[in-house]
């Protein structure tokens, strides 16, 4: 083969592709069949999947991919060592095909108007913006304008429609609010702010550091592993993820590049072209992982993810910045982004008010926290928290800090305060509310939920169920051959336990779970790998299970179960704020009231058979039921309002009095409002146009008000701060929490508010990222269980009783393919009579599961859990 540059020699992407037209700037891929135009150099970056110009390849081997990528690394390095001190001249004479490709690229950028971009001092400078444009970067910018002449000097903003003049970088100083040179967006959204905010930081931070020596790439694709792994395992980041911040280049990194000798030995630093495999990668993020005890989930956070993205962008020769500069300047920076959001929400509190959330949990040494958090439909923040193991038993101390609270966020813009609905809350919220006149306690719907499922846990026929779904998942996990089994061959790697927000809620989670892998659990217990075990086939606890699962009667009673829940378990998700942005209030009274119809409808009406659940229902809803906070709402909510069922209780009216006299402090705008609730119950003026009509329940219920009470201020003033809050006090309980590694370890003064700034930053960039998330919908890829949390939330369907003990030692002698290949005991005839016999009995839409044809009494039982 001729050397590379020797006359005559042809370029190895010939090899992978065909022209297709005479001057070969087409080129067809012989892999996907794509035509690539360009050349051959545009070929080889999309075999080699080079980002930011050409699409990827994913049909090319790997093999060909590598070769590609080091091809054009050459062809850079070549390049760089051939162009002249002046900027201004060209070589005359190519003697190598690299440089005939460079060329080949070169004209399609000027084609392209690259080669205008690069004019003016961006082109002299060599600094970051330089290589970003000339490897083929797209500003950001240009997802949220259009460009309206041919030189691109003028920009149209895709949310205001202001004309800006000056290019695209004027353009991004009007989306991230800039002063001094041209008008701020006022509507573009918070995201977009963001990131087109950090995106001018960094902009800024390459120019000053003018390194023309530095080689670093820009874009840098995410290699496979050598053994084959896929490269969807490595979450890559997207465009909207860059919202979340650009890394800082350190002053240590500018110190050296500015000081750098023109030595080999320091260019050898910035320009070293060592291929490093993804396995490495991945092998050294790993070590760190377990060398400091950081849980596996933390991959899925987006700021994790940013991070890897940043840094390989960055290039090599970055310096970690010391442990001393995290703790102090960087945590102060957070600290100060994190209160910029704040401003933001306090901005939108005297329109909408702001709910006050008591998140009360308990820590890994049993310790009970409470979380105070602010909400508003612009977000949740995290204000402060306390240990609250002492303040739980009394009312006043807890009154005390409520009070506190109310005092620094403003009486005026509170609109609720939510806690627990356990006996000491209430009495402190009715101090609370004695003191404060203008706004309300109210119990946290999803507690009352919660204690709604615990108790009907308890009845007799849901607890048998609960008990051997539970033996199920207890026997599996805790048999690691046959967890690696069944997570291998028959559920994809997915898990059993479904952990929810509290500890009921993953119990009937994990119960459907178990629904969603029938097929798979079946097909487990019917395998080779568990019919050839030496001891957990022939156990007699091994023996119960592989009957239960492979028998009917046990997933009819679970599929009893669940449809008896599932009514109780949607009210517990709409609170939960998987549909949205939290804003649960509206919704609250009506998903009640349907809950319970729901129930009395699946069992046929019968008192006796929905009975039960809606006496737990009841015992725990009461409270919410006949709040005032939540009857308005359900009157406000135009979807709930315009209904043929609305339900006009006494009650309900009775509670739109009481909120407008609490919530308007004003007595002539009170008197206002009563006049002003006639239009809007027979849909007078703008409540009775087309438009407001057909987005009654299409829209928001408090932007509802916001578009079409404009007739009636003094009634849309009450009504949106109403309709702008949440039932539920939960935060986002923290996984792998900072409290449990620093409460109570420091006592002096300067420590103590260290703790507290890093608690500070820790929980709020927790909830940005849950908000994000939602704002993206991002799901995500099935996190891995982090068993610490599995431990506190699914306890009885995880830990090994007594009686599982004993499989437990045995474990070690079992394997997929088993040891002796012994017949299996044929089952008792009897027994399998037994079981079809409670087949039949048991009914998905029959309250009879207890075989023997007669309701069971004891299922009806009025005991009910005290809610404290």
């Amino acid at each position: 083969m001729a050397p590379p540059g020797s006359i005559g020699a042809v370029d190895p992407g010939w090899e992978h592709g065909v022209a297709q037209d005479e001057r070969k700037k087409k080129v067809k891929c012989n892999y996907c069949g794509k035509i690539v135009s360009g050349g051959i150099y545009r070929l080889k970056q999309h075999l080699a999947r080079v980002s930011g110009e050409v699409t990827y390849c994913d049909k090319s081997p790997e093999e060909v991919c590598l070769r590609m990528k080091e091809n054009l690394e050459r062809c850079r390095s070549t390049r760089k060592l051939r162009q002249p001190e002046d900027n201004n001249s060209r070589l005359s004479s190519c003697s190598s095909f690299h440089d005939d490709e460079v060329e080949e690229e070169e004209e399609e950028e000027r084609r392209g108007g690259w080669s205008r971009r690069s004019k003016g001092k961006h082109a002299l400078s060599g600094d970051g913006v330089s290589l970003l444009r000339s490897s083929g970067y797209v500003d950001p910018g240009w997802e949220h304008g259009v460009a309206q002449d041919e030189r691109k000097k003028k920009v149209k903003c895709n949310y205001c429609n202001k004309i800006v003049s000056g290019g695209i970088n004027r353009f991004k100083q009007h989306l991230a609010r800039i002063p001094g040179e041209v008008a701020p967006c006022k509507a573009a959204p918070e995201e977009v702010y963001v990131k087109i905010k950090e995106n001018m930081k960094w902009h800024r931070a390459g120019k000053r550091q003018n390194r023309p020596d530095d080689d670093r790439t820009v874009s840098q694709d995410h290699e496979q592993e050598e053994d084959g792994e896929e490269e969807h395992d490595f979450y890559p980041a997207s465009q909207d993820r860059l919202m979340l911040g650009y890394g800082r280049f350190s002053k240590e990194k500018r110190k050296r590049a500015l000081q750098a000798p023109s030595t080999s030995k320091q260019m050898k630093i910035w320009s070293s072209n060592r291929v490093v495999s993804r396995k490495e990668v991945t092998s050294s993020i790993s070590k760190f992982f377990h060398h400091v005890g950081v849980p596996t989930e933390a991959v899925s956070s987006l700021y994790f993810q940013k991070m890897v993205e940043l840094i390989g962008l960055y290039g090599e020769g970055f310096v970690v910045p010391s442990s001393q500069l995290f703790s102090g300047r960087l945590l102060q920076e957070e600290i100060s982004t994190i209160r910029g959001y704040l401003r933001e929400y306090r901005s939108s509190w005297s329109v909408t008010g702001c709910s006050i959330m008591a998140d009360t949990w308990n820590n890994a040494e049993g310790k009970t926290m409470i979380s105070f958090l602010v909400s508003c439909p612009r977000g949740v923040y995290f204000h402060s928290s306390i240990d609250a193991t002492d303040v739980t038993e009394d009312a006043l101390s807890l009154f005390k800090y409520l009070d506190k609270l109310v005092e620094d966020i403003g009486e005026e813009n509170v609109v609720q305060v939510v806690t627990q609905n356990s006996h000491i809350c209430r009495s402190a919220g009715k101090l609370l509310e004695e003191k404060r006149k203008n706004l309300y306690w109210t119990p946290c719907a999803m507690h009352c939920t919660e204690l709604v499922l615990e108790d009907i846990s308890k009845l007799e026929f849901v607890s048998e169920c609960l008990e051997k779904a539970q033996r199920v998942t207890r026997f599996i996990y805790n048999q690691t051959w046959l967890l690696n089994l069944m997570k291998n061959e028959f559920t994809q790697g997915l898990d059993l336990l479904r952990p929810a927000v509290m500890r009921y809620t993953s119990g009937f989670t994990t119960l459907q779970s178990l629904i969603d892998h029938k097929a798979s659990l079946r097909g487990l217990f019917q395998s080779n790998g568990w019919i050839l075990s030496q001891t957990a086939a022939k156990s007699e606890e091994g023996r119960e299970v592989e009957k239960m699962v492979t028998g009917a009667a046990f997933w009819k009673k679970v599929q009893y179960v669940l449809k008896s829940v599932e009514p109780v378990m949607q009210v517990t998700h709409m609170i939960d704020g998987d549909g949205g942005e939290r804003l649960s209030l509206p919704y609250a009274y009506g998903y009640m009231c349907r809950a319970k119809m729901a129930i009395k409808s699946i069992h046929g009406d019968a008192a006796r058979k929905y009975g039960p659940f809606w006496r737990v229902i009841d015992y725990h809803w009461n409270s919410l039921f006949h709040h005032p906070l939540y009857v308005a709402a359900y009157f406000f909510n135009p979807g709930y309002r315009y209904r043929p069922d609305f339900m006009a209780h006494s009650e309900v009216v009775r509670g739109v009095n009481e909120c407008i006299v609490r919530l308007e402090p004003d007595n002539m705008r009170r008197i206002t409002a009563l006049m002003q609730i006639p239009d809007y119950t027979s849909a007078k003026g703008d409540f009775g146009t087309d438009m407001a009509i057909g987005t009654r329940t299409e829209i928001d219920p408090a932007a509802w008000w916001q578009q079409h009470g404009i007739s009636c201020l003094e009634l849309q003033r009450v009504a949106v701060r109403i309709l702008s809050h949440t039932c539920s006090s939960v935060g986002c309980e923290p996984k792998w929490s900072v409290y449990d590694q620093v409460d109570g370890q420091c006592q002096s003064r300067f420590g103590k508010k260290s703790t507290k700034d890093l608690t500070y930053v820790h929980y709020n960039l927790r909830l940005r990222e849950k908000q994000l998330k939602r704002r993206l919908d991002d799901d995500g890829s099935p996190a891995a269980l982090n068993y610490a949390l599995v431990d506190r939330l699914l306890p009885d369907w995880l830990v090994a009783t007594e009686k599982d003990e004993f499989f437990v030692k045995e474990e070690s002698l079992q394997g997929e393919d088993g040891v002796e290949n012994e017949e299996r005991d044929d089952d008792d005839e009897e027994d399998e009579e037994e079981e079809e016999e409670d087949e039949e009995n048991c009914y998905v839409g029959s309250v009879n599961v207890d075989g023997d044809g007669e309701d069971n009494p004891d299922m009806y039982d009025d005991d009910l859990s005290d809610d404290d």
